[in-house]
């Protein structure tokens, strides 16, 4: 058996070999066959050098993509020059498409629920939203006074439950509800939300906001209408600020919240409307945040309470 062996070893070793030899002349005749044909063709085209000139494509400066060339001439193309062509035709394209980008694009009004198609224009590119009676329950009862705020073009108004917006109770309500929601997928969701002043303690008929409480005191009573869920601790609050709009004095807010409901950045503005504390407040994820606070600030900004 083990003499067996060495005999098939040797016999495929013999057919392996003869096998490579048969494969390299196959290819030496390939080879002399090309290297002949080859020479033909040079001297075919030597021959008719005289008659006719070639065109070379090339990405050249001055006189653009490519030389002159008589039109009778046989084409020959350059790979090298071709490809150089092609990028440089690519570069060019790219300098040529790149514009700008504007910070927002124009409203077109092709989207009838956005504000920007059907609310009167404001200042800076944003949209007016006044509320009267009958628009919500509390105004349809006499329990506000009218009020307002400017929206972007894209924000949409989102509907509000009988339950938040306090359509059972009104206008005796005792917990806070929700007048109107306004929302973008981009930017964030603005609410305006009110509570009344005797769930504050507050017995004044009409009271300010000094006579609800001061800055930093109403805050843990309100901030869990703001956030959704709780109340904000002193260290998640950035600023909070007393400013006057047409002779009314407003709490503004600006509260990181990583444990709120609504998102995890909000700005707010908070007044008094009749016995009501009256919250305008915005919350945006940290994404529409980056996007969008520029206008989220200006929409805070604008709102009034008490308009005439």
């Amino acid at each position: 058996h083990r003499t067996t062996g060495i005999e098939t070893a040797s016999m495929s070793a013999t057919t392996s070999s003869a096998s490579l030899s048969a494969v390299v002349s196959i290819n030496a005749a390939h080879t002399r066959g090309a290297v002949a044909r080859r020479a033909a063709r040079a001297a075919q085209s030597s021959s008719g050098s005289d008659r006719a000139s070639s065109m070379i494509v090339r990405c050249d400066k001055a006189q653009g993509s490519t030389s002159d060339a008589s039109t009778s001439a046989p084409l020959r193309l350059d790979r090298r020059a071709l490809f150089t062509g092609a990028a440089c035709l690519t570069a060019a394209s790219s300098l040529t498409l790149a514009a700008p980008q504007p910070a927002r694009a124009v409203f077109d009004g092709s989207d009838s629920k956005m504000v920007g198609a059907y609310l009167p224009a404001g200042p800076d590119g944003l949209f007016q939203f006044e509320a009267r009676a009958p628009r919500t329950p509390a105004l349809r009862a006499g329990a506000l006074e009218p009020y307002s705020i400017l929206l972007p073009p894209e924000f949409k108004e989102a509907p509000v439950s009988n339950a938040r917006s306090g359509n059972y109770c009104q206008p005796r309500c005792d917990e806070a509800t929700t007048e109107v929601q306004f929302v973008d997928s981009n930017a964030g969701s603005l609410q305006i939300i009110i509570i009344p002043t005797t769930k504050l303690l507050i017995a004044k008929q009409d009271p300010s906001i000094e006579d609800v409480g001061a800055i930093d005191g109403i805050l843990n009573a309100i901030s869990p209408a703001i956030t959704g869920s709780v109340a904000a601790e002193p260290e998640e609050v950035v600023y909070s600020r007393t400013v006057t709009k047409d002779g009314k004095s407003y709490y503004e807010y600006e509260l990181l919240t990583p444990f709120a409901e609504f998102g995890l950045h909000s700005v707010s503005a908070i007044s008094t409307n009749k016995n009501y504390v009256m919250i305008a407040t915005i919350a945006a994820s940290e994404k529409q945040w980056a996007k969008s606070e520029k206008d989220l600030r200006k929409i805070i900004d604008s709102y009034r309470v008490c308009v005439k």
